[in-house]
């Protein structure tokens, strides 16, 4: 994909409609810019200034004295289509356009859309947009895009790829990679796709060398067959793909066609198609992330069935229920397990699963770490759940328990820790386990990537 190579790794970028104000939409990708040292060269184009935010800005794309690798077009609708020319004058293959009122709109956009399309028409260069928010690549720090995701705090450096049609979306979601320390490579609003297309973009991630997991928002699936060869791609390269798909009713699908122009409703079987290309279909971005983290770990659930260890009886109950409910077995500890198992525990405790450790862990918490080493090592289960709630007094010490356990990617443990102190948690997930607030948040989890 070399012509996609040269936007998404851009390394020389002009923004037309510089602003010198970095909260304006031409003022903060280069701000961003600025501030997170992007690697390439950053021009500003602007017919007013000669220099914008410190830097030397041109007056048009014209002035350039050689073609830069990306455009980025921050001007009003009406102004869009003639920047587009002077750049494909000047021989600039990339842009993208952040403005709206195209096809989402109405006829009239609808066929203003159409002749920024025709533009590209018998060309190589390639146009993302409009009425999308651009994208950002973390390895060079390029950042094509006036998201506020970014005031507050630069994205971590990491595998996790996200693309979709709703930049909003993709906004909240990079606020929840931030929040969660989760490391991104990729992130790609597609917007109406009056040029380049998801299907195009995601082939793209399935053979970038950063991108180790993708996350995708969908709406219209608008070329079946290069999407389905795309998703096979990824999955032929060991990248798994996350998907939220909108538009599944009349009502989301109207509520799509005033967004980005989109027409889900067009007769395409998504989940037939997710169903052979081994896509996970989320229903809300939470679920996306937890699915990311588990994947972004390396973990794998080889099979469905779970051990449990658990501080309170009643937890024990409710997960057996909702485990059991989405698919997962808990089945009884072999004959060596139980002997294993069975001096571990206080004479309060029936040696079953779920394992009930009672209150006597209080005065033992090294019970915790010894009977989880006991069930993953056991090969009898393909993955470990852990309840516990509160503890404050011991808590130090079962963290410390926990942190000590050896990792093994054919059984990964998951803990519940209902009331824990939070960074007891980041401790805990930093080594690689999965930590949640409460029950149905895990068993989702284990439901979406189970086999």
């Amino acid at each position: 994909m070399p012509a996609l190579k040269s936007l998404f790794e851009a390394t020389s970028v002009a923004i037309v409609g510089a602003s010198d104000d970095p909260h304006k939409i031409g003022g903060r990708p280069i701000a961003y810019m600025k501030r997170l040292k992007y690697k390439g060269q950053l021009i500003p184009i602007n017919p007013k200034n000669d220099t914008i935010q410190g830097l030397p800005a041109k007056r048009s794309l014209l002035e350039l004295d050689a073609p830069v690798d990306l455009a980025v077009v921050a001007v009003p609708d009406a102004f869009v289509e003639k920047v587009i020319q002077e750049g494909l004058q000047l021989g600039i293959k990339n842009f993208v356009v952040f403005a709206s009122g195209y096809a989402e709109i109405n006829q009239q956009g609808i066929d203003k859309q159409a002749k920024l399309k025709a533009l590209f028409d018998g060309t190589d260069a390639r146009l993302l947009g409009p009425n999308c928010l651009g994208f950002i690549n973390t390895e060079t720090q390029l950042v094509a895009s006036f998201t506020t995701a970014m005031e507050q705090h630069p994205l971590k450096v990491g595998g996790l790829s996200f693309a979709g049609h709703s930049g909003a979306l993709g906004a909240y979601w990079l606020d929840k990679t931030i929040r969660a320390d989760i490391g991104v490579s990729k992130w790609v609003s597609s917007g109406n796709e009056a040029n380049l297309s998801l299907d195009e973009i995601v082939a793209y991630l399935a053979t970038d060398s950063q991108t180790t997991v993708i996350s995708l928002y969908i709406e219209e699936i608008r070329h079946p067959e290069k999407f389905e060869k795309a998703l096979k791609l990824a999955r032929k390269n060991n990248k798994p793909v996350i998907a939220l798909k909108g538009g599944k009713t009349a009502a989301g699908a109207r509520a799509t066609a005033a967004h980005t122009a989109s027409y889900p409703l067009k007769g395409v079987d998504y989940q037939a198609i997710f169903k052979r290309t081994g896509v996970i279909e989320v229903h809300s971005l939470s679920e996306m992330i937890h699915c990311s983290q588990f994947f972004l770990g390396g973990h794998k659930l080889l099979g469905n069935k779970v051990g449990i260890i658990s501080i309170s009886g009643g937890a024990g109950v409710m997960l057996c229920d909702q485990l059991e409910e989405h698919g997962l077995t808990i089945e009884p500890f072999s004959h060596p397990l139980h002997d294993k198992i069975k001096p571990l525990l206080s004479d309060f405790s029936t040696v079953q699963n779920p394992v009930d450790l009672t209150a006597a862990l209080v005065a033992q918490p090294n019970m915790l770490r010894d009977t989880t080493r006991q069930l993953v090592d056991s090969n009898e289960f393909n993955v470990v759940v852990i309840f516990m709630g509160l503890m404050d007094s011991v808590a130090q010490q079962l963290t410390n328990g926990l942190l000590k356990l050896k990792n093994n990617p054919a059984c990964p443990v998951l803990v519940i820790w209902m009331g824990g102190q939070a960074a007891l948690l980041a401790d805990i997930a930093k080594k690689g386990m999965l930590v949640f607030e409460e029950i149905p948040d895990l068993v989702t989890l284990l439901s979406n990537v189970k086999p």
